[in-house]
Formats: C-alpha cells, structure tokens, sequence
C-alpha cells in the first residue's frame, strides 16, 4: 500500500485525521504539522524498525493512539 491507499483506509473511519494529514510526505511536513495541531513534541518517539526504516510515532488528540509515520 501506498499512503494514498492507507489514507483512503483511515478517511473511511476518521475523516477528519485523514484531512489533517493528507498534505504530509515527509519528515519536515510531519514537523511543521505537530505544532500546527497543537501536539508536542516532548512525547513523540522514534522507533528503529531496520538499518534504514524507522516508524515516526506522535500521539494525537485523544492520548490513546498514536500515529505511526513510517520513514525511510
């Protein structure tokens, strides 16, 4: 899948999450998006998956998911 495909997955059962992130493509439009939602930066993680795959997670709104930005 790519993140066309996974946005259209979570635009069918959160459609405002869909919309606040359909612009990202890369690290620099996930740091410009965290302030821009009112997130914080002190608990986001990065979690190595590989030598060169990493999953970026930042906690949304509701502090019970996360959203995993998978980064290469």
């Amino acid at each position: 899948m790519d993140y066309a495909d996974h946005l259209a997955v979570i635009r069918s059962v959160e459609p405002t999450l869909a919309e606040a992130i359909a612009h990202i493509r890369n690290l620099e439009d996930i740091l410009g998006w965290i302030p821009r939602e009112n997130l914080t930066f002190t608990s986001v993680d990065l979690v190595q998956q590989d030598e060169y795959s990493y999953d970026f997670l930042v906690p949304w709104h509701d502090g019970r998911r996360c959203l995993a930005f998978g980064l290469t």
